[in-house]
């Protein structure tokens, strides 16, 4: 019967981290949409409000190349194992910001605005490091909700639509 508990208890303790595991796989891709957010905040006029960011994590890398709006984001760096990206689209995508993350840090990014053709064009997309300046103004004001999109071969990826925070009564 102590056997048992045991077992009991190993059984549990491997559920409770599954869930763990599973709520840290949708925290994680929001805490980087949210670390861009806060260097998009920084680097454009534009406002976030109303964007829509997109994790793109180094797994869906390769899906993420062959997608329209984000492949030309995701061809100026190599991917590599633990190389993410989180993008963030104004609603008419003629402005976005891309943030690369090494790990857990932000490495770099690119902040275009759409061409004469009215599309982001691959060749504007310039990178330059990210600077403790750009990280400073945040994003507290902001509410992220998660929100379902794919990318143009149908893989999903985590997205979330940025919208204003309600004002304190």
């Amino acid at each position: 019967m102590l056997r048992l508990k045991g077992i009991d208890r190993w059984v549990l303790a491997v559920a409770a981290s599954g869930q763990n595991q599973a709520q840290q796989a949708k925290e994680e891709p929001l805490a980087f949409v949210k670390r861009a957010a806060a260097v998009a905040n920084n680097v454009q006029p534009e406002s976030i409000n109303g964007s829509l960011g997109i994790y793109i994590s180094d797994q869906n890398w390769t899906a993420g190349l062959k997608d329209g709006d984000l492949g030309p984001f995701l061809k100026v760096k190599e991917a590599k194992a633990g190389r993410s990206a989180a993008c963030l689209f104004t609603q008419s995508k003629d402005a976005a910001v891309c943030v690369y993350f090494d790990g857990k840090d932000p490495s770099a990014v690119a902040a275009v605005k759409a061409g004469p053709s009215g599309k982001i064009e691959a060749g504007a997309i310039a990178i330059k490091p990210v600077s403790k300046e750009m990280l400073k103004k945040g994003t507290e004001e902001f509410i992220f909700t998660e929100s379902n999109i794919s990318t143009d071969d149908g893989q999903p990826l985590p997205a979330f639509v940025v919208t204003p925070a309600k004002p304190k009564a």
